[in-house]
């Protein structure tokens, strides 16, 4: 409770000082407050002495002003020097103070400005006049002001009613009769230097004896101002004097006009800036107005730290805290006698448990320390009684001898029960010896624990005898069973290894071991007896004991390789003094915990099996007849010859040879004259080839011969004569002479494509037969191009026909619309192939190849189907859309054509006629015209529509228009293409809509690639259209979206369709485009050919004289604007000859504004 009670005592005190420091701090801040106050009091009447001080010095300068324009009434005339007398009588009285000066302005009417001006200068000032210079209603001009020198000078002559801030203010004083103020202006007597904001006051002067009771009376009367010019800083000055010293206080003043506070309305400052962080407590605001204009006045204190008497603040704050510090002091020392000696007391106690702490914390040390050494750290004591404990055991008893430290820690009996019996006397014996001569007891021995583990022990302890007589031993016991298995194991291991090196000696093969520096380390009996040494003297011998020297620089690089962890197999050939002889060596690295430590040896001789070898090798290789090449060595020289030519960029040739005649010899004179004649005929063949050459002989009377190094295919010529003459000579067996030609097929590589050593050889093989073909006895050159474009061509109509079983093809669907009315009239189907390694493929890639195949009639009437399908799948979504298929000229030829067509309609009878359309090109009608015609008829009575596509481009016949079932005709995309530029184009366009419309069919145009197109199409009364300015070929799922979004551009509407009487209009501006276009690229050198730049020469003027006589004067317009045209062409192309081509290119623009009004004027005249 004391220490309690003492320990409270300190708080008491701290709760007292906070109590003072708190009073303390609130008399201080109360002192303070009341001193802030008086002193903010104090500025505000200084504030107020400040503003009342301005306003009496503004009233004393208007009140000298009108006494100034007083000076007009009392005058009939005021002439410069009576003003200077005036003027200095007043500052001679300090009447003006700090202003400017004093001045009178003149009102002058526009009409007596000349006369002003004369009257001024006569008066001595011959380069006066009055500025600015501007006409305008009326003027003003400053004519006197006084004193008349220095700044003041450039005033002389000034407008002041030409500068809107100073007018407002002579206009306020004119109607008012009252002095007035101008705003912050800046004063023209102001220099580069020393430049102050300025402002000016005004009293208006009227003529004498006019009435100026109303405002017009006085605009009337007005005959001038006196003013008085200020500039703020020395105005300030002479008003304020020390301004920062007003009646004791540090005044800040800025001074505005007007009544708000902003930066481009200050006049006057002595501190900072408005809106910086610098107002203080004593800011403050006054309002004036002189005769309606405000100023704002706004104060501050320039020192507000130094305002406030602070002292008295200071001081009751300073005795506040003096007082409570003495008086914490005396509770403080009260209080803590007591508890110090508390203090020391307690100090004592945590000594003493700190070092229990301590000794504990060592005590539980040691035991963990215990614990984690392997084994158990015991103390096991014998009583003279022969009783025996473990006083202290670790925690590892629990694993050495599966009993608990606590339950021997009075009788040892169950760690004596584990002792493996076999073992127990010894163990007993040796602590008896060790506790009579109190010598170290060590002892190993086993246990066996209850799951039946048994585990080897080691005790080691050192005896000590204790007081009662009993012996205590400290030690330790660990378990080494893995050490002992170790050993028992590497016993094994070596009667092992005594039994294998028993066992290689009986081996035939030659087994041995070296070390990482080469050295033998063992050998089997059958090396030793090939070495001639002994298993003694083996160990440290290198191979140069033993070996020729180029036989051991083998050796050791086959060693090292092996050493750095690869495995070899290597033949080697030694040669003794028995003859030659092949070793078959094979060796392994030795590892050694990842290590390698030597290696491991096995050597074979082989010579036998090599000798075997080789002569299966020559059998395998080589004809047993003629000793040629077989097939075999043949085609592998040739695979090597071709990657090698292919790499030196040269020629070999593959000859193919076969003999004429030599089966009927064959079979006339026996077999074995028939060996006799291939051997000769081998030999003298082989006799006419060069060295690097091959001839083979591939079975019966086959033969091929490999030529090499070829520089050009024409050298090997000669080569195939000789062999031709050699094969043609007799040969004499057995009294007979007999004679065969040979047929030869020559092929050359390499080709332009890959090819393989197999491929040559059967290009070859075909070649010798044509040479057999064409009369035996000759060669004949196979022709790679030609070959390969016939499998080229097969390959591609199988791929086509797979990928027509395996649905590769698919159709996407192009819109064909009513340009006029947005109304969408159907859809063109155009098959894809989806190849699956080339990707989406467009028909120009494999319909050709197809054209004049029974293939092409398979696909198209999949097409047909295909197209009908989706036209039910739309219908089945609301969608009504007739498709349109083309058909091939293979297709339309089938006489069953329509029976086909009707079984595919058949499938799908919710579709309505004409569902279908038949897209027939030109071409495809060539020949028996009465034919298809029947057919398409036939086609029409079962609802199909037919249409003649790429109108134009084939054999355009009126026979054929008339007589085909046609009812549509589509113009073909190269005539729609260029009717923009061409008039030629759109010539032909507007004959094919006649042709059609004599002959009641409807025009649809494909290949409407912008708007632009589509303008022209509508013009020309083309409206049916389709092209990628429409829509391009899409999915058949992305046409319902289409259709959804699909809107034809507004204007298409509302254009007109031109009478044909105009339409020369229309191509003479598709020809004057055309002529600009090419102009342009002239001009940019992106073309050589320059276009007529004679307009009589132009294709325009073609087309202009048609209208003349029909349009009159507009075409007298259009021929002008189209001279100035080729006025500006010809200015360009001479700049461009006389090498100013950059300026010619950087005049297009006047060009192209040129060739556009034009075009405008024409787009006016068509309406």
């Amino acid at each position: 409770m004391g220490a309690k009670r003492s320990a409270r005592l300190p708080g008491v005190v701290w709760l007292i000082v906070a109590a003072g420091i708190l009073l303390s701090l609130f008399a201080g801040h109360q002192v303070y407050r009341n001193a802030e106050a008086k002193a903010q009091e104090q500025f505000s009447f200084a504030a107020d002495q400040v503003t009342l001080r301005i306003e009496e010095r503004l009233s004393a300068y208007a009140l000298v002003l009108r006494g100034a324009a007083g000076l007009f009434d009392a005058s009939e005339e005021v002439d410069r020097s009576e003003w200077r007398s005036y003027v200095e009588k007043l500052r001679a009285a300090d009447t003006l103070g700090y202003a400017q000066g004093i001045g009178y302005a003149e009102w002058i009417p526009t009409e007596s400005l000349a006369a002003h001006e004369a009257r001024l200068r006569a008066e001595g000032f011959p380069d006066y006049r009055v500025h600015p210079d501007s006409p305008r209603d009326a003027y003003t001009s400053i004519i006197y002001l006084e004193p008349f020198e220095g700044r003041n000078l450039r005033a002389f002559g000034y407008d002041m009613f030409t500068e809107p801030v100073r007018r407002a203010a002579m206009e306020q004083a004119r109607d008012t009769g009252r002095a007035a103020l101008t705003g912050r202006v800046l004063l023209v007597q102001e220099t580069d230097t020393d430049i102050q904001p300025g402002t000016l006051m005004y009293v208006p002067v009227y003529r004498q004896g006019a009435p100026v009771d109303s405002v017009a009376q006085r605009r009337e009367a007005l005959i001038g101002w006196t003013y008085s010019p200020y500039r703020m800083y020395d105005l300030m000055e002479g008003i304020l004097g020390d301004w920062e010293q007003q009646d004791g206080q540090a005044v800040g003043l800025r001074l505005y006009d007007g009544e708000v506070a902003a930066a481009e309305h200050l006049l006057f400052t002595n501190r900072p800036a408005p809106g910086a962080p610098h107002d203080s407590g004593f800011h403050q605001q006054r309002l004036i107005y002189f005769n309606d204009t405000p100023w704002l006045l706004a104060f501050d204190h320039l020192a507000p730290g130094q305002a406030i008497a602070t002292r008295a603040a200071w001081l009751t704050l300073a005795g506040g805290l003096i007082i409570t510090a003495l008086l914490g002091a005396l509770v403080f020392t009260l209080s803590t006698t007591r508890a110090r000696a508390l203090r020391m007391t307690d100090a004592l106690t945590l000594t003493v448990r700190e070092r229990e702490r301590e000794l504990e914390t060592l005590l539980t040390r040691l035991k963990t320390i215990a614990d984690r050494v392997p084994g158990v750290v015991y103390e096991y004591r014998l009583q003279p009684d022969g009783r025996s404990c473990f006083p202290y055991a670790s925690d590892g008893m629990q694993q050495v001898y599966g009993v608990s430290p606590e339950s021997v820690r009075e009788d040892a009996s169950p760690v004596l029960s584990v002792i493996h019996p076999d073992d127990l006397d010894g163990v007993m014996a040796s602590i008896r010896r060790s506790a009579e001569a109190l010598t170290p007891w060590r002892h190993e021995y086993r246990v066996i624990h209850r799951d039946g583990a048994e585990r080897w022990l080691f005790g080691d302890s050192l005896p000590h005898r204790e007081t009662d007589g009993a012996i205590s031993w400290y030690g330790v016991i660990t378990d080494t069973t893995e050490r002992k298995r170790s050993e028992i194991a590497l016993r094994a291991a070596h009667l092992e290894a005594e039994r294998f090196r028993e066992a290689l000696d009986h081996v035939g093969s030659y087994i041995y071991m070296k070390d990482r520096d080469c050295r033998y380390t063992f050998a089997n009996r059958a090396t030793l007896e090939l070495f001639g040494c002994s298993a003694q003297s083996l160990p440290g011998s290198d191979d140069s004991r033993f070996f020729p020297t180029d036989i051991v620089r083998r050796l050791r690089k086959i060693d090292a390789r092996v050493l750095s962890g690869e495995s070899t197999t290597e033949e080697i050939p030694i040669h003794d003094a028995t003859g030659r002889h092949v070793y078959l060596e094979v060796k392994t690295p030795i590892h050694d915990n990842g290590d390698i430590v030597g290696l491991l040896g096995i050597s074979t001789d082989i010579t036998t099996l090599k000798e075997h070898e080789q002569q299966l090798e020559h059998l395998a290789h080589y004809d047993p007849l003629t000793g040629l090449p077989n097939r075999v060595l043949m085609a592998d020289r040739l695979t090597q010859a071709m990657s090698r030519e292919h790499r030196q960029g040269r020629h070999l040739a593959v000859a193919y040879l076969d003999l004429d005649g030599f089966k009927a010899i064959n079979d006339r004179h026996g077999h074995a004259a028939g060996d006799q004649l291939l051997i000769a005929v081998a030999r003298r063949m082989k006799e006419v080839m060069r060295e690097e050459d091959t001839l083979s002989r591939l079975g019966g009377d086959e033969f091929v011969a490999v030529v090499l190094d070829l520089d050009s295919e024409a050298v090997a010529t000669a080569l195939f004569e000789r062999l031709l003459e050699a094969a043609a000579l007799p040969v004499h067996v057995d009294g007979h002479e007999l004679a065969v030609t040979a047929s030869l097929g020559v092929t050359f590589y390499p080709q332009a494509e890959p090819i393989e050593a197999d491929q040559l050889l059967r290009q070859a093989d075909q070649a010798m037969y044509q040479a057999k073909l064409a009369g035996k006895g000759r060669y004949h050159r196979f022709d790679a191009d030609h070959d390969r474009s016939i499998r080229s061509h097969h390959e591609t109509l199988e791929r086509i026909q797979r990928g027509l079983r395996q649905g590769e093809f698919i159709l996407h669907y192009q819109p064909k619309v009513n340009m006029r009315t947005g109304q969408v009239i159907g859809a063109e189907a155009l098959v894809r192939w989806q190849h699956p390694e080339r990707g989406l493929l467009p028909p120009a890639q494999f319909l050709p190849v197809i054209e004049e195949h029974p293939l092409s009639e398979a696909l198209g009437e999949w097409v047909v189907g295909a197209a009908l399908a989706q036209a039910a799948a739309w219908k089945a979504l609301g969608i009504e859309l007739p498709v349109s298929v083309n058909v091939s000229a293979r297709q339309l030829r089938q006489k069953d054509l329509v029976p086909r067509l009707k079984r595919l309609l058949d499938t799908h009878p919710e579709l309505a006629p004409g569902t279908l359309e038949l897209e027939i090109l030109e071409t495809s009608t060539l020949g028996d015209l009465a034919l298809v015609s029947g057919l398409l008829e036939g086609c029409r009575e079962i609802g199909i529509q037919i249409s003649l596509d790429d109108f134009g481009t084939g054999y355009s016949s009126l026979t054929y228009l008339k007589r085909l079932p046609a009812g549509t005709v589509k113009i073909d995309q190269s005539f729609v293409r260029d009717i923009l530029d061409d008039p030629e184009d759109l010539k032909i366009l507007d004959g094919v809509l006649r042709l059609a419309s004599a002959f009641d069919r409807q025009v649809i145009a494909e290949g409407v690639e912008s708007v632009q197109h589509g303008d022209m199409l509508l013009r020309v009364g083309c409206e049916l259209a389709q092209g990628y300015g429409i829509a391009r070929p899409m999915p058949p799922e992305a046409i319902p979206d289409w259709l959804g979004d699909w809107r034809p551009p507004p204007r298409w509407a509302e254009l007109p369709t031109i009478d044909h009487e105009a339409r020369p209009l229309l191509y003479a501006a598709v020809a004057h485009r055309d002529w600009a276009r090419r102009l342009a690229a002239t001009l940019m050198s992106e073309s050589p050919e320059r276009p007529p730049l004679d307009p009589s020469c132009c294709n325009f003027c073609f087309w202009l004289d048609q209208l003349r006589e029909p349009m009159g004067p507009a075409i007298e317009h259009l021929d002008r604007l189209h001279r100035r045209v080729h006025g500006l062409a010809v200015e360009l192309c001479a700049l461009l000859d006389h090498g100013q081509g950059e300026q010619a290119v950087e005049r297009l623009p006047e060009l192209y504004a040129r060739r556009d009004a034009l075009l405008e004027e024409i787009e006016r005249l068509l309406g």
